[in-house]
Formats: structure tokens, sequence, C-alpha cells
């Protein structure tokens, strides 16, 4: 942006002979550029703090170590992005055809973007927090609870809101809180803090 408005200023000085002489009007048309310029500039979604990828937080690698050296990465896409925050989701299968049998891993990570995701994961976190089947779950992260009923472990980490799953496909009530915390604590430890 800066860059930008240096450039008009230069241009202005070294074309001042013509402002004068041509009056207003293109004194007006270049500040109408500017303005616009400015504009679209400021409405540009500002990434403060970079946002956590899922399938990076653990990879392939990492859940071969988990599911068995057949595992195969089944779900990844585009983080989505809010004006507060990104949603990253990875999964992975240990690639038995039977569906009823089959292994799973799957993470998504919410991050703060900029100090309003932060806060607003911190709210929706406490917000969200089952009154029923819940286990708080502590030394992981700021704060974690296990979700009995979905097989999902929650994690506020900092920026980041992160829901693990680790168990079976078919019958996600059945995953246990051991297996979430591993998944967990394999995963806390190797991301990156800055």
């Amino acid at each position: 942006m800066k860059k930008y408005l240096i450039d008009a200023k230069n241009f202005i000085i070294k074309y001042k002979d013509i402002f004068i002489v041509g009056g207003t009007g293109v004194l007006v048309v270049i500040a109408i550029v500017i303005g616009v310029t400015l504009l679209v500039e400021n409405s540009k979604i500002k990434i403060v703090y970079q946002p956590a990828t899922a399938c990076n937080l653990f990879t392939l690698d990492e859940a071969k170590e988990l599911l068995g050296g057949r595992a195969v990465n089944s779900s990844t896409g585009d983080p989505i992005q809010d004006e507060n925050y990104t949603v990253s989701r990875c999964g992975y299968t240990d690639g038995n055809p039977d569906t009823s049998q089959m292994g799973v891993i799957a993470i998504i990570a919410r991050s703060g973007i900029n100090d309003k995701g932060i806060k607003q994961n911190q709210d929706e976190f406490a917000a969200g927090l089952p009154t029923q089947q819940v286990e708080i779950v502590k030394d992981l992260g700021d704060r974690a609870y296990f979700n009995v009923e979905s097989g999902q472990l929650n994690v506020l980490d900092g920026r980041d809101w992160i829901v693990f799953s680790y168990g079976f496909a078919a019958t996600p009530g059945n995953n246990t809180i051991e297996q979430a915390t591993e998944l967990a604590r394999k995963t806390l430890r190797s991301s990156p803090k800055d």
C-alpha cells in the first residue's frame, strides 16, 4: 500500500504543471483512485496469526504409527476462512475395507487469526461444553474435555481449538478418552508454538 502512495506522490510531483494547468478534474480523479485503492486494501481479511493446518499438526506418517502401515489420508480440504478464524480438517483411515471395523483419526483445527478470533474460540469453547457425558482432561492444552457421546476430545490450546477423534468409524461413541488423549498429546507435542 505504501508503494502505491509513494508512486502516486511521485507522479503528482513529476506532473504538477499539468495538474495546475489541467485543473481540479485531474486531482479529483487521482483522489478517487487513491480512495478506491485504500478501500480495497482495508476490506481484505487481516491474518495477524498464522493458522494451524490439521494435516500439518498430525501427518500421515504419524497416523501410520497409530493406525498401522496401511493408513491412508482419507480427507483433506482447503481451510475455511472467516474474518476471525480458519477451520482446517484432516482425516486418516487404517485402510480396512470393512467400514464397521475401519479405524479412523480425524482432526479439526479452528485457529484464531486475530485477537477477536482467539476470544471467539475461548468463548465458544466454554459455551459448547456439554453438561452431561463429559470428562474434563487435565494437563492438556489450556483446557480440554472429552465428550463421551460423540467420542471427541476438544482441546483449547493457545489460539487453536482442536477436536480429536480416534477409534472406529462406525461407533464413535465407543472411542475412548485414552485413545483421544494419546492422539492429542502426540499432536500438541509435535506442533510448533510461536
